[in-house]
């Protein structure tokens, strides 16, 4: 039998051996390790196959057969020389627990917790008998075979031991190739990922460089920001807009209009950017579905705006690398655009200046000719004062200034394409020139709806202000425009002096109350005084109605029967308060000159009542 059994395990051992060589994957190599020694030890009944791990510095059981539960088994973490496992693998050789207080004993070093999890996962603990033998490699170990015995009456023998011994050696070699083999898969997964990476670099590169010198090409041939987005957009095939440095879009290259909604999303994202002033990449649900939004911002102190890409899809690293380098050439087309636009001002606000002193000389001449203007054409002037804007900050108030002055200019020179649009201080000056074949009237009405116009432009914005604007009469010639600029700056002052309701003034429309402006503030009380002065101390002492019976009056053009409607009074009682007023005043109404006069300070009256101190609570009347 002994001899049966020894030539038995020597076949078994011939077929581990082919099995072990037969892979170079160290799964199947572990299974058959497990297998076949199980297979092939009578006294086996389960077992497991331990390797090293040296980032734990602990064994790790890789397969376990038998009467074990796999799932709990390979959470126990054995340190070398803990339990009989950890043991033979510290003493570099095989060692047998022949019975339950040797397994016992081998057992007295395990931690609670490595123990916990063997009592769970092993139902028949404890063994009855155990054998661990080492896997070692150049005579290091680098794990270790331990077969289970769970029957007395048959214990692990000698040949046992041998057959095991010379398993592990085969393991050992089986492992060795599997490793060698490993690393060497590794290696070249290393390298073919470094290949890739090359390959995507130099592909990165070459786009790179060949976005880069076309952009360089259309800057070189004086192409503008139109043309260059235009560019990127059939590059990358994306929605492409640039956005300045208050929000605002400035040029854009998309295949198809894009929604309010979409724009909404957008503009969002670059106020965001706007504060931030570090490049996002975000993803967005518009209208059911994902879009990817990648911001740049250009420049940096003070920011020159945003480019701003849309896309259904991941924008690619190559894509990305390539926007960067596009953003450089953007920032310098937005400081060359700026340039121009800054020194265009400077010399517009300089020939504005000189216009305004009201000294034309053959130099002044010399200068509107250069900037296009005939000095024979018809002119003339308003003014724009953008009231709370002038309080925002230098950076924000500068990006408004030149966005509203490039609005104002699209609307007043699409009826007036010689005229000029310039920033004057905290104003925008805006003189429109017209031909001959014009007359003030058209003029006049063409000026109106572009005003309106302008006005419905800014109530989209949301730039928290409001504007006023005075307008001048039109002037024949050159020589004459200063006259015009003049009567829009009085339109001005009246508004602001006097809190004109209408933020829009025309010196045309002004009628009487130019009086207001050509006489100091003293001169209009006096006058006040002379004409209603009796009236109003007499209503100051007995808060009567005649001095507003006297405005309705007026303004129904004497109307008797309408003032009284006004009024809710009966004719007759009108009548009385008239002929008491004509009384009071010592004037007779149906005199024209005196008629007028009263007119006159009514007029006045409305614009300067707060400083006379009185008390009366009198209608908001438009008299002229």
């Amino acid at each position: 039998m002994k001899d049966t059994l020894t030539h038995r395990q020597l076949q078994s051992l011939m077929q581990v051996s082919n099995v072990l060589n037969s892979s170079l994957d160290i799964d199947t190599i572990m299974d058959s390790i497990m297998n076949q020694t199980i297979s092939v030890v009578d006294a086996a009944d389960g077992g497991s196959v331990w390797l090293y791990d040296t980032k734990e510095d602990c064994l790790i059981a890789q397969r376990a057969r038998g009467s074990f539960y796999p799932h709990i088994f390979s959470k126990i973490r054995l340190k070398p020389g803990e339990s009989m496992t950890g043991k033979a693998f510290a003493e570099k050789k095989c060692i047998i627990y022949r019975n339950a207080k040797e397994v016992n004993e081998g057992l007295s070093n395990i931690s609670l917790k490595n123990l916990g999890y063997l009592e769970e996962s092993v139902p028949n603990f404890p063994f009855t008998s155990v054998m661990c033998t080492p896997i070692l490699i150049k005579g290091e170990p680098v794990g270790v075979i331990t077969l289970d015995s769970f029957r007395s009456s048959l214990p692990f023998t000698k040949e046992d031991v041998k057959l095991v011994k010379a398993i592990s050696h085969q393991a050992a070699v089986a492992l060795e190739k599997a490793n060698l083999y490993q690393e060497k898969e590794n290696t070249v997964g290393k390298l073919q990922r470094l290949n890739h990476v090359i390959t995507q670099k130099n592909e990165l590169l070459s786009r790179t460089v060949e976005i880069h010198n076309t952009l360089a090409d259309l800057v070189l041939h004086g192409k503008g920001l139109h043309d260059i987005l235009k560019y990127i957009h059939q590059t990358i095939g994306q929605h492409v807009l640039l956005f300045d440095e208050i929000g605002e879009v400035i040029a854009s290259a998309c295949d198809s209009s894009l929604s309010s909604e979409i724009h909404h999303h957008i503009k969002r994202e670059v106020n965001h950017i706007l504060e931030a002033k570090t490049r996002a990449v975000v993803e967005r649900i518009i209208n059911g579905k994902t879009h990817q939004l990648v911001l740049f911002p250009l420049g940096s102190r003070p920011l020159l705006g945003v480019l701003t890409i849309l896309s259904e899809m991941e924008i690619g690293e190559v894509d990305i690398t390539a926007l960067e380098h596009a953003c450089t050439v953007i920032s310098l087309e937005r400081v060359k655009e700026q340039a121009i636009y800054d020194t265009q001002q400077r010399l517009q606000g300089e020939f504005i200046h000189n216009l305004l002193s009201g000294k034309m000389d053959e130099t002044l001449i010399q200068k509107a000719k250069h900037l296009n203007f005939d000095p024979n054409r018809n002119y003339m002037a308003l003014v724009i004062d953008l009231n709370d804007l002038r309080y925002k900050q230098g950076d924000q108030m500068d990006g408004i200034m030149r966005h509203f002055i490039k609005m104002t200019s699209q609307i007043f020179l699409e009826i007036s394409p010689k005229g000029m649009v310039v920033r004057n201080q905290d104003q925008i000056v805006v003189l429109l020139s017209f031909g001959a074949k014009f007359s003030s009237t058209s003029m006049m009405y063409q000026t109106k709806e572009a005003v309106r116009k302008l006005q419905k432009g800014i109530m989209e914005k949301n730039w928290s202000g409001d504007i006023s604007i005075g307008m001048g009469r039109v002037k024949p010639g050159l020589f004459y425009v200063h006259k015009s600029l003049e009567e829009a700056m009085k339109c001005l002052q009246f508004i602001r002096s006097y809190h004109f309701e209408n933020k829009i003034l025309s010196y045309t429309d002004l009628g009487v109350q130019r009086l207001i402006l050509q006489n100091s503030e003293e001169e209009l009380r006096d006058f006040i005084q002379e004409v209603l002065g009796p009236l109003m101390d007499y209503e100051q002492n007995r808060k009567g109605d005649l001095l507003t019976t006297l405005f309705l009056f007026l303004e129904n053009n004497q109307n008797a029967k309408l003032a009284a409607e006004t009024l809710h009074v009966h004719p007759n009682t009108l009548n009385y308060r008239i002929k008491r007023i004509e009384e009071i005043l010592s004037i007779d109404l149906t005199d024209s000159k005196q008629l007028l006069n009263v007119h006159l300070a009514i007029s006045v009256y409305q614009y300067i009542k707060e400083d006379l101190n009185y008390g009366m609570q009198m209608p908001g009347l438009t008299l002229t």
